[in-house]
């Protein structure tokens, strides 16, 4: 008989706090998707090679297993700008950036499809009543 008392199953990992998205990492999580949701709508199925840029994006981000780490890589990501500026041809910055971002949801899509990515953040409430600027 073991001296120390079996750990309550209903009390286990409860020490252990969920990892959560940051303010910033679910703000850039919403711009992936609202870039994504862009793409949708605008990039015509016939636009190969901007399909072929996202993809491309996807593929590089495969080294990448946790998905709070695509933050800090987006962050830095001026290897996937290039790479679509030479694979999408002439764009807007704002288009390579949406490809880029749509690449970006895909790669968060397929870490957290299994349930066990970070929680993300409520939408922040608006306050009623006046507000005070400065204190």
């Amino acid at each position: 008989m073991s001296a120390s008392p079996e750990p309550d199953p209903r009390t286990q990992g409860q020490g252990q706090r969920a990892k959560r998205l940051t303010r910033l990492q679910q703000l850039d999580l919403n711009l992936w998707r609202r870039a994504s949701a862009t793409v949708a709508r605008r990039l015509p199925p016939e636009d190969v090679c901007a399909h072929v840029a996202i993809q491309a994006v996807l593929a590089v981000l495969r080294d990448t297993t946790n998905p709070l780490d695509l933050f800090e890589r987006h962050h830095y990501g001026e290897n996937e700008y290039e790479l679509v500026s030479s694979v999408a041809g002439t764009r807007s910055y704002d288009e390579v950036l949406n490809l880029i971002d749509s690449g970006y949801l895909l790669r968060w899509q397929e870490l957290t499809s299994n349930g066990r990515g970070p929680e993300e953040l409520p939408p922040l409430t608006r306050r009623s009543g006046p507000q005070r600027l400065f204190p």
